[in-house]
């Protein structure tokens, strides 16, 4: 464990698996299976050495867009601005 309490509020901080989402030009990519410490109180995420500098290796990679049509696609992204009429 990184930290057993968190710096924002106090609060306890548990270790779990979480989901990190990145986006890459108009895309969105979820990286899944990722162990960090999340705090139960505020949500703040403590990350293990070396995970932060990962994650922005893959955002770099995916820039290549061969890359990323290799991965699963599991949605769509729509805009609709806020003053529109629904």
């Amino acid at each position: 464990m990184i930290v057993s309490r968190c710096a924002i509020c106090g609060g306890k901080v548990e270790e779990r698996e979480i989901s990190e989402e990145v986006k890459i030009r108009n895309d969105f990519v979820v990286i899944e299976n990722l162990r960090a410490g999340v705090c139960v109180e505020c949500g703040e995420r403590y990350y293990p050495p070396g995970v932060v500098d990962r994650l922005r290796g893959i955002e770099r990679s995916l820039m290549d867009r061969e890359k990323l049509k290799r991965l699963d696609v599991i949605g769509s992204t729509y805009r609709l601005r806020y003053d529109a009429t629904f």
